[in-house]
């Protein structure tokens, strides 16, 4: 089928599979100058839509004169470092404030997103559990979601349903290992060690993928068959940066929270019989199916372990997708994790990506020669450490990641990461992926620096500092 340039660009930004014919081959093999022209373009056009629209990106952009994008690096001054999604006061959710959390985030999306926003009744939330179920239930076409907040403070992304469901539909790609949109398996099961629901954006993720993967919700068989809490998170997560500065006898916690506290260490009572039962299914109602298995690395390894320790092995159809990314910050990966995982499941091969959780629209999977592939929804940028100006997009280099995620529809999609990358931009690689990609290992500038990673944006110190005030001024 013979498309327009303009045609192709809206495909890449809202049917992305669309693009690729709903063919794996299509979608893996398209000419690296192609995906390139495909991407500026949709830069230019996320850019004119959101430059005027979205509050805190005015401000900066207005504090660059950035106007106009007619190159990729001309918008790194704006590419937002992470702390902009976590940079509400944390006095607020303490009083469970989430009228003013919701006109804070009402600045980082479209006017028409913050307008639904504003008018949200949250005063009766007691908590972040019930503050995400009310978001879900007023503001259908909204996922919003939290990440881990190993820092001691969460961040939330205002992300759209439509972002994960464009996110599984590639992934879905991969796993079905399609050739055209008639193609699917109907018999696909998932296998998720962890909870079933929960608003972690790792949890919002695999929501997506079950509803796009499967033909039916009974095909989604989840270690832990509850809700992940998000207040108990929040609070797991302060107990250990109070822990790590000292300050743990100074902790002030409600007792509501203490009570959801208790009931979560209810549940965990409770897990050896989850996993039993768990376990039980995998051994019986999933033997020798085709199932689809995606976590973080520690979670799968888990799983294998106490899985082989029962004596299951070869558990799930050779052609399985057993899929798996990074995760566990700080954790030092033992030797042999992926051949108990294979072992277990009986798969011959496992699929790693690169991944993160600001960035929903891609997850850069790894080749058969160990190499990371950037995934064609995002826009890849290697930062200069010390100044985050960019590094040419030529030869290799090596230093900051960042991205733009095009799929990103209500809010601004680029962010600088914390991740240290080597990105080859010409030489082919051997796998015959003809996309740019990462060249050896990644690594965290926080372990790298002993825990210090202080990020400078390539923004003048005081537009960036003038966007973060501009964006926590919740009066007026």
């Amino acid at each position: 089928m013979t498309r327009t340039r303009e045609e192709q660009v809206e495909l890449l930004l809202t049917d992305p599979v669309g693009l690729a014919d709903h063919s794996l081959q299509c979608w893996v093999q398209m000419p690296r100058a192609e995906v390139d022209e495909l991407q500026l373009a949709g830069l230019k056009r996320r850019f004119a839509e959101m430059r005027e629209r979205i509050p805190v990106l005015k401000k900066l952009a207005d504090a660059e004169g950035v106007e106009c994008v007619e190159r990729l690096d001309d918008v790194v001054p704006l590419l937002f470092e992470h702390t902009m999604f976590k940079s509400y006061p944390p006095s607020l959710l303490e009083k469970n404030n989430f009228a003013a959390i919701n006109k804070w985030l009402g600045k980082l999306v479209t006017p028409e997103l913050a307008e639904q926003i504003a008018a949200v009744d949250v005063s009766a939330c007691k908590g972040l559990d019930d503050w995400f179920e009310t978001m879900d239930r007023e503001i259908p076409e909204l996922c919003l979601c939290h990440t881990s907040g190993t820092s001691g403070t969460l961040s939330f992304l205002p992300c759209g349903v439509r972002e994960f469901e464009k996110a599984a539909q590639v992934r879905r790609l991969h796993a079905w290992n399609m050739t055209g949109p008639d193609t699917p398996d109907p018999q696909m099961h998932t296998a998720y060690p962890y909870y079933a629901k929960g608003y972690l954006s790792h949890l919002r993720g695999t929501a997506a993928l079950a509803r796009t993967l499967l033909p039916d919700p009974s095909h989604f068989h989840a270690a832990y068959p509850t809700t992940l809490s998000s207040d108990v998170l929040h609070l797991g997560a302060k107990l250990r940066a109070a822990q790590a500065k000292g300050t743990l006898d100074r902790l002030v916690i409600a007792p509501e929270l203490l009570a959801k506290k208790k009931a979560f260490d209810r549940q965990q009572a409770d897990m050896p019989q989850h996993l039993a039962a768990f376990f039980d299914e995998i051994a019986n109602r999933l033997k020798g199916k085709r199932v689809y298995a995606s976590g973080t690395w520690n979670l799968l390894h888990n799983m294998a372990k106490a899985g082989l320790e029962l004596g299951l092995e070869g558990v799930f159809h050779p052609d399985s997708f057993i899929s798996t990314t990074g995760g566990a910050k700080g954790v030092v990966q033992p030797e042999g994790w992926r051949e108990e995982v294979m072992r277990f499941t009986g798969v011959q091969e496992l699929h790693e990506s690169y991944a993160m959780s600001e960035v929903v629209s891609g997850s850069h999977m790894r080749c058969a020669e160990g190499n990371y592939h950037f995934a064609h929804t995002v826009i890849p940028f290697v930062l200069d450490p010390e100044t985050s100006r960019p590094l040419p997009r030529q030869g290799r280099q090596t230093g900051r990641a960042a991205f733009y995620d095009l799929g990103a529809e209500f809010h601004w999609g680029g962010f600088i990461t914390g991740d240290e990358i080597t990105v080859e931009w010409e030489q082919p690689c051997t796998c015959g992926n003809p996309s740019h990609y990462v060249v050896g290992a990644i690594q965290r500038y926080s372990e790298k620096n002993g825990g210090d990673d202080k990020i400078t944006c390539a923004a003048t110190e005081q537009s960036h500092r003038e966007a973060m005030d501009f964006l926590n001024t919740l009066e007026g």
